[in-house]
């Protein structure tokens, strides 16, 4: 018993003796927000709702989404990146185009890395409209923190409003574990807070991500404060039906 103690004396010893030598485990990089691969493919259905209790009303028979397209390489800051070109897309999985009338706001240039998610410019009827390198959605997500970045509005209509390319907007983190509920089974998401349109006093149009790491954007949610009577109207939901990634 003695010549045990002895030994784990000089074991527990040594083991304080390497301190100055211990190595830390490399950090785990957190799953990729939205899966950027060719072919991945997110389809939803939309909703409206209650303005008042935001309970589901109806929903439109057509079923839109996004896709991603063929990548490209960017240099920026003297630092070779590649985005991938998110297009709208149809339930059969048909890409947009500008002949798709006003409702088509071009499609995305997005990337990501361990930061987080990146918009980064725009390409419409074949040409590159904007660049620039917004992170708009940060991970790891902190509740409350806030960036500023071009408007990326994507429901599954677009830009319906025509909101012009060059408008910043705030990304705000409003929670870091909601559950949304699809079609597919319930969620645990990070969401963020987008403000599309801002016509202070009067009202301000915002979007809800819903976002899944791993899996991508589950749902989206429309919503307008009113700075009069300091209180929101539910708009529109978007709900995760069908989706690819690999």
């Amino acid at each position: 018993m003695r010549r045990i103690t002895i030994i784990s004396i000089v074991l527990i010893s040594l083991m304080l003796g390497c301190n100055d030598n211990f190595v830390l485990p490399e950090p785990v990089e957190h799953e990729p927000l939205m899966p950027l691969g060719v072919g991945n493919y997110w389809i939803y259905k939309e909703y409206n709702l209650d303005r008042g209790t935001g309970a589901e009303k109806d929903s439109s028979l057509w079923r839109f989404g996004f896709i991603v397209l063929n990548p490209s390489e960017q240099l920026t800051n003297n630092k070779n990146k590649t985005n991938y070109q998110m297009s709208l897309c149809s339930n059969d999985l048909q890409p947009l185009d500008d002949s798709y009338s006003v409702l088509y706001g071009g499609s995305k240039l997005v990337h990501q890395n361990n930061e987080g998610f990146y918009y980064s410019g725009i390409i419409s009827k074949d040409s590159l409209v904007m660049t620039f390198n917004d992170l708009l959605f940060p991970c790891p997500a902190k509740k409350g923190e806030s960036v500023s970045g071009h408007v990326f509005y994507y429901s599954t209509l677009g830009n319906y409003s025509n909101v012009p390319y060059d408008i910043i907007t705030q990304y705000t983190c409003v929670s870091t574990d909601s559950l949304f509920t699809t079609p597919l089974g319930d969620f645990r998401c990070i969401v963020y807070k987008m403000a599309w349109q801002d016509f202070e006093p009067l009202f301000r149009d915002e979007v809800y991500y819903f976002i899944k790491p791993g899996i991508g954007i589950v749902g989206m949610i429309q919503m307008v404060y009113h700075f009069s009577l300091k209180k929101y109207s539910y708009l529109e939901k978007y709900v995760l039906t069908n989706y690819k990634i690999k």
